[in-house]
């Protein structure tokens, strides 16, 4: 990490919580320590897109997976694009007008 992304790098701990069922157990420990914590990113921030284009469908490789991803956002066309993008923005200035406290859609 230090050759491939030195600007990554800082003094301290940097922990990702990528686990939402845990993240507030981890959360106090880490309270507990006086380490610094950041929030939890909402999970509507990551939306778990066509996961019913996926139901039942088996991918055996990363070029499966690549392949079956391009050809999903191929179909949804301009539309669904703008759509996410527009509430991006909006979720974005709510957010940020509340001071980045939480904020429901």
């Amino acid at each position: 990490m230090l050759r491939k992304r030195p600007g990554m790098l800082s003094d301290g701990v940097i922990l990702l919580h990528d686990n939402t069922h845990t993240v507030s157990k981890t959360q106090e420990l880490l309270h507990n320590f006086k380490w610094e914590v950041w929030s939890h990113p909402r999970p509507d921030l990551a939306p778990n897109l066509g996961s019913k284009h996926l139901s039942g469908t088996r991918l055996s490789s990363n070029s499966d997976v690549k392949r079956t991803a391009e050809n999903w956002l191929n179909g949804q066309g301009h539309v669904f694009c703008q759509a996410g993008s527009n509430k991006l923005v909006l979720l974005s200035d709510k957010c940020l007008n509340r001071f980045y406290d939480y904020v429901e859609k």
